[in-house]
C-alpha cells in the first residue's frame, strides 16, 4: 500500500516480491494498523523506520528512546490500540529500558522494532559490534518484555505474531531484526486476518476467560459475601481497573445503594463513580483525610478488580479492622498481596449483579440508602507572590481548562495534586505515568496522548527535575506543532528528596537547587512560555494561548505544603 493508499501488485492475495525484510517488516506493520510510529532513528532502524514512512506511516522523531518509547505508550494507553516504536540496537536500546518497564507495569501495548548486532563477528562491524554491541535478552528478559525474532524467510508473520502478543498479553514485545538481516531479500506477505487494536482495556490482566465459566462465581461464594455485607455497619467498595466496564459500574452503583455502601476506586480506575454522592474518591496513598477517616471506619471493605497492593492500601492500614473481601476475574491476583477474608473468583459485572439480586430479592430491613461521603477538608491557602500553594494552584487550573481534556502525570512529589485536586471524570481522562516510580516518564507519553487524541486537550503536570530530564521532547511538541500544555510544578528542588532528607535528620539543602525561568527556556525552543507567579497570571496566559503549538506553564509552587502521599504511611 503506498502514502496516498493505492493497493500495490505485491499486496495482491497470493502475489509475493522478493524484498529486503526491512521492507516485508514495514508493510505487515501497516497492514495491522501502525498509522503512527515514535522512533528515534540509528544505523540499524533507519531503513525499517524510512520504509514505514514510505508507505504512509505518520513518523514521530523523538529525542531520546525514553521518550521514544514513553509516546508509544502514551498513544495505546489513550487509543487502546498497539502503539508502535523504533529504537537502534546496543545504547539506544538501554536508554529505552525505564520506559519498556513502565509499560510493562502500566500493562501497555506496543511493538518495538529493534536491531541486535551481536550475532556478527566483530571485524565485520567494529563500531556496531565491538563498541555497541549488547544482547538484549537478558535486559528484556528481566523487565518482563517478550521477544520476537525476525527471520528472512517469514518477517511478515514474525511482525504479525509480535503484534499479536502485545495485543493479546498487553505487554510492549520487542520485534528484532539480527544485523544485517534488514537487506536480505524476504517474500512479501499481507498480514492478513491481524486485528489492528489491543483487547478492550477492562482489567489488569483482563482474564475473564481465566476465571471458571467465562467470569461466572461459585454460588457458595456469593452467597458468603451477601452474608458479610448483610452483617456489615460500613461497607466501601473499591472499583479497581477490572471493574471499569460500563456494565460493572452500573451493577455496583446500584449494589451500593442497596447495601448503603461507600463507593471508591483506585488512581487507574479515578472517575468511575463521579457524581455519585457515596463517591470517596481515590482510595489508598491519593485518598484525601475525610476519606481516609471513613476507610479506616469500615468494617468490610470489598475490593473488585483491584490490586490491594501495598501503596494502595497504605501497607495494609486501610484494611485493619475490616473483613476482607477481594473478587476478580483471575485468580492469580487473589491474594497475590494481600489474604483476603472471603475470595470471589468471576468477572466483576457479573458478581456484583448477582449480588444486586440478592438485595433486590430481600431488602435490607431496616433498608440502607446511599451514604453522603464527606467533603474534603478545608485548607488554608499559603500562596504568595513567586511561592504558589500547589492545592490551590491546581484547583485554578482544573476551573480554567476545558472538561474534554486529558491529564497526564509525571512522577514527583508534585504528583499528588493533579491526581487529587483535579476532576477526572472517567479512567482515561487521567493517565499517571509513575508505574515504574520514575521521574520523567511523562513527557513522551503526553505526547503520544496529543496524538491519539487530537479532539481535545492534553495536559501534561511535570515537576521541574523531570522538566529538565526531559526538556527534549518539547521540541518534538514545538516541531508537530501539537497542542500540548505543560504544567510545570516549579518548587527549585527535588521535592521528594527534601521530605525524605527532612524525615531522615539530614540537611535538605543539597536537594535544592533554586529556580530557572523554565518559561524562558521554553520560549528558546520556539514554544509559548509563561512565568506563572500568581494565579492571576493563569487566565490571561491561557486565553492568550492559539494552541498552535506547546505552552509551558513555568509554575513557581511553594516548597512548604507537603504531599499528603509522603507525610501518611503509604
Amino acid at each position: 500500500m503506498t502514502a496516498n493508499g493505492a493497493v500495490t501488485s505485491e499486496h495482491v492475495a497470493g502475489a509475493t516480491r522478493a524484498t529486503t525484510v526491512a521492507e516485508a517488516v514495514a508493510a505487515a506493520a501497516r497492514d495491522l494498523g501502525a498509522d503512527d510510529v515514535f522512533t528515534l532513528m540509528g544505523g540499524t532502524n533507519l531503513r525499517v523506520v524510512h520504509h514505514l514512512g514510505d508507505r504512509g506511516a505518520r513518523l514521530h522523531h523523538l529525542r531520546h528512546e525514553n521518550g521514544a518509547i514513553g509516546a508509544a505508550d502514551g498513544y495505546a494507553r489513550a487509543s487502546d490500540r498497539v502503539g508502535w516504536s523504533s529504537v537502534t540496537h546496543g545504547p539506544g536500546f538501554t536508554n529505552a529500558v525505564t520506559a519498556l518497564r513502565t509499560a510493562v507495569l502500566a500493562r501497555s501495548p506496543q511493538v518495538m522494532i529493534m536491531a541486535d548486532t551481536t550475532g556478527v563477528p566483530p571485524r565485520q562491524a567494529p563500531f556496531e559490534v565491538g563498541v555497541q554491541g549488547l544482547t538484549p535478552d537478558m535486559i528484556l528478559a528481566t523487565i518482563g518484555v517478550p521477544i520476537v525474532r525476525v527471520s528472512a524467510r517469514s518477517a511478515s508473520s514474525d511482525t504479525a505474531r509480535a503484534h499479536a502478543m502485545a495485543a493479546e498479553q498487553r505487554l510492549p514485545v520487542a520485534l528484532i531484526i539480527p544485523f544485517g538481516v534488514e537487506v536480505a531479500p524476504s517474500p512479501m506477505e499481507p498480514a492478513a486476518g491481524a486485528s489492528s487494536t489491543a483487547a478492550p482495556r477492562r482489567a489488569l490482566a483482563d482474564a475473564e476467560e481465566s476465571s471458571p465459566d467465562g467470569g461466572r462465581p461459585e454460588r457458595g461464594d456469593i452467597d458468603e459475601v451477601e452474608r458479610v455485607l448483610r452483617s456489615a455497619k460500613r461497607i466501601v467498595i473499591l472499583a479497581g481497573r477490572g471493574a471499569a466496564a460500563p456494565e460493572a459500574v452500573l451493577q455496583l452503583g446500584a449494589l451500593a445503594d442497596a447495601c448503603g455502601a461507600y463507593l471508591a476506586t483506585s488512581v487507574r480506575a479515578v472517575g468511575l463513580f463521579e457524581g455519585s454522592p457515596a463517591n470517596l474518591g481515590i482510595f489508598g496513598g491519593f485518598s484525601h483525610a475525610a476519606a481516609r477517616a471513613t476507610i479506616h471506619g469500615a468494617d468490610c471493605i470489598i475490593a473488585i478488580g483491584a490490586s490491594l497492593n501495598h501503596l494502595q492500601t497504605r501497607a495494609d492500614t486501610y484494611l485493619h479492622g475490616a473483613t476482607l473481601v477481594h473478587v476478580d476475574a483471575d485468580p492469580h491476583a487473589i491474594g497475590r498481596f494481600n489474604r483476603a477474608d472471603v475470595s470471589v473468583c468471576g468477572d466483576a459485572a457479573r458478581v456484583a449483579e448477582e449480588l444486586l439480586a440478592r438485595f433486590e430479592a430481600r431488602p435490607l430491613e431496616p433498608p440502607r440508602h446511599l451514604p453522603d461521603a464527606p467533603d474534603r477538608i478545608s485548607y488554608v491557602d499559603v500562596s504568595r507572590p513567586g511561592e504558589l500553594d500547589p492545592r490551590t494552584l491546581t484547583e485554578r487550573l482544573d476551573e480554567l481548562l476545558p472538561p474534554d481534556r486529558t491529564i497526564v502525570v509525571d512522577g514527583g512529589h508534585f504528583t499528588v495534586w493533579p491526581i487529587c485536586f483535579m476532576r477526572h471524570e472517567a479512567p482515561t481522562a487521567l493517565i499517571w505515568t509513575c508505574d515504574f516510580g520514575a521521574i520523567g516518564c511523562g513527557f513522551g507519553p503526553s505526547i503520544g496522548v496529543a496524538t491519539a487524541r487530537n479532539d481535545r486537550l492534553t495536559a501534561l503536570f511535570i515537576g521541574d527535575c523531570g522538566f529538565y530530564m526531559t526538556l527534549g521532547e518539547l521540541e518534538v511538541a514545538v516541531r508537530e506543532e501539537l497542542p500540548l500544555l505543560v504544567a510545570c510544578y516549579n518548587d527549585g528542588a527535588a521535592g521528594s528528596e527534601v521530605l525524605i532528607a527532612d524525615q531522615a535528620g539530614l540537611p535538605t539543602d543539597e536537594a535544592i537547587f533554586g529556580r530557572a525561568d523554565l518559561a524562558q527556556v521554553a520560549r528558546g525552543l520556539g514554544a509559548a512560555g509563561v512565568a506563572i507567579d500568581r494565579l492571576d497570571d493563569l487566565a490571561p496566559a491561557l486565553a492568550a494561548w492559539d494552541r498552535r503549538g506547546p505552552l509551558v506553564l513555568d509554575c513557581r509552587i511553594t516548597r512548604d505544603v507537603r504531599s499528603p502521599a509522603r507525610t501518611h504511611a503509604t
